[in-house]
Parts: C-alpha cells; structure tokens; sequence
C-alpha cells in the first residue's frame, strides 16, 4: 500500500520539477499570472511549495511500510497537504502581485 504515496510524490515531484526547468509554462490554472517576467517568479515560487506534499507523502511511504495498518487513515495527509500547498501558493502569489504593483 505504500507504493501510491511513492507514486503521488513522483508525480508532485515532476510537477515541481517541471516549473523549474521549463519556467515559461503557464501550469497553475488558479494563478493570475500577467507578465512573462511574472510567469518565471512565480513557478519558481510554486515550484518550492510544491515540495511540501513531496515531503509529505514520501514520510507516509515511509510510515505506511512500517506499519501498513496506518496505510488508510494516512490517505488523508495527501490531500492535506496538497490544499495547503495551494493555500500557501496562493497567499504568495497576491504577496508577490502586491509588490510588482
């Protein structure tokens, strides 16, 4: 059962490495982005916050490998952790909307 946090950390993982590596994308469908300058600072920013549910979801592979008994009730860190990345993503974006203007 471990194996599905590892599998959502990869993918969160490619996302964050995908807004480092290719900065120009405009990914995050919920971010105002404006300029292309903007674009750039802002993935990059989104990019290091995507790293908490990472984190999140590898310490549960872990835990759910020791104990597979805590498999189930440790889903729910998952989206968890992703609703407060996106919470913190877009705090950031109106702080860093606040200084360009």
């Amino acid at each position: 059962m471990h194996d599905i946090f590892l599998i959502i950390a990869l993918l969160l993982a490619v996302l964050a490495a995908l807004l480092v590596f290719a900065p120009g994308l405009r990914l995050l469908n919920f971010v105002d982005y404006g300029s292309q300058d903007a674009v750039r600072r802002l993935n990059r920013y989104a990019a290091v916050r995507l790293l908490l549910p990472v984190a999140v979801n590898l310490g549960c592979a872990w835990l759910a490998a020791r104990r597979p008994g805590l498999a189930v009730p440790l889903l729910f860190l998952t989206p968890v952790s992703i609703l407060g990345a996106v919470v913190w993503i877009g705090a950031g974006v109106q702080q860093l909307n606040k200084e360009i203007q």
